[in-house]
């Protein structure tokens, strides 16, 4: 339903704006009941007009901005107090199927028919939002990898010193000293470090992809026989299917890649079942996809996987999907994770077919 206006020709104008507009436009009467909702405002909320006229406009609104709305609605009525009509800011807008999403919203207010109306246009901020993320991603990446060279050769060659002192003493002590016990976890303790400076390292500055041409499927088969020298992943049966066609990538970096994933789905089944990862293609990309019969992983978990230094691991880093995440998309590609209603966890990563690389 469009807004009234005096006049046939003003009329059509109006219409053919509230139509074409390509924000959301959103009309209230006094009470906060829509009166209007624009084609841009059904695409932004999911709501037909049908469904959403008569409707009060918290409705479009998540908490706590849903129950305070009326509140507010009444107190400007009565004050004139302002604290977004004629301003224009950020807010917070929640779509038919609950998802909620960045939006710009300014309002305006005028008399039809002597009474109050209130027009809101909305603009969705999501693609900004995104950009900025990725913007402070950068920068933050890039004090990072300041701070991993810094760590690289302040504390790794002395670490290694270290190491070879303490091996050198525990050859000292008799056979069967509990000493040689506290000697040999001490090493395992360096060891560890070592391992999450190399992981902080490779995220932090990870090396540009050497292009050539990889089989996927042979790849993944030729990184499962790394689980099989593990004791603890001895029960984990990798079944591979599927074919694509030759990827311009390289295959030491998505080997890191996909023996993460491996050893993921691995721990995540305590070492006992089948991974299953299918590898298909279409005109642009190849998908592989790895599927395990772990648990799953909570929606609230699922959320921060890829944040750095974040692990429900007893002894995890939290850089290694971090890591797999920045090594795919160095290559143009994109990993995603999901998990299934019926359980288990899929991770599906995606290569492009043509990058443009010279192969060398």
């Amino acid at each position: 339903m469009v807004p009234s206006a005096p006049g046939d020709e003003a009329a059509r104008v109006l219409a053919a704006v509230f139509e074409s507009a390509v924000d959301g436009i959103v009309v209230i009467d006094a009470r906060g009941r829509i009166e209007a909702f624009n084609p841009a405002a059904e695409r932004l909320f999911g709501y037909t007009e049908q469904e959403i006229l008569g409707q009060n406009v918290n409705v479009l609104m998540p908490s706590p901005y849903k129950e305070e709305h009326d509140g507010y609605l009444a107190h400007y009525q009565r004050t004139g107090e302002q604290k977004i009509i004629g301003i224009g800011r950020e807010v917070t807008g929640r779509r038919k199927d609950g998802s909620v999403f960045p939006l710009h919203l300014s309002v305006g207010e005028a008399a039809l028919g002597g009474e109050r109306r209130f027009t809101g246009i909305l603009h969705d901020l999501t693609s900004r939002v995104r950009i900025e993320e990725q913007l402070r991603e950068q920068v933050a990446l890039a004090r990072l990898g300041e701070m991993a060279a810094v760590i690289a050769h302040e504390v790794r060659n002395p670490l290694a010193g270290v190491r070879a002192a303490i091996q050198i003493i525990g050859g000292r002590l008799p056979s069967g000293s509990q000493d040689g016990t506290i000697v040999t976890e001490i090493v395992a303790r360096i060891d560890s470090l070592s391992e999450l400076m190399n992981d902080l390292l490779v995220f932090a500055r990870p090396p540009q992809p050497k292009p050539a041409p990889v089989e996927i499927a042979m790849l993944i088969r030729v990184t499962a026989d790394f689980l099989r020298g593990d004791p603890a992943l001895s029960g984990i049966k990798v079944d591979v299917n599927g074919i694509a066609p030759l990827v311009v990538a390289d295959a030491g970096l998505l080997r890191i890649v996909f023996l993460n994933l491996l050893v993921n789905s691995a721990h995540a089944m305590r070492g006992q079942g089948t991974i299953r990862v299918s590898v298909g293609a279409d005109d642009s990309s190849c998908a592989v996809t790895f599927v395990d019969e772990g648990p799953g992983i909570p929606p609230d978990v699922r959320e921060k996987v890829f944040a750095p230094f974040f692990t429900t691991k007893a002894r995890g880093t939290g850089l290694g999907l971090p890591t797999a995440k920045r090594l795919i998309e160095a290559h143009g590609g994109t990993i995603s994770i999901d998990s299934p209603a019926g359980g288990g966890t899929q991770v599906t990563v995606n290569l492009p077919l043509h990058q443009g690389f010279a192969v060398t």
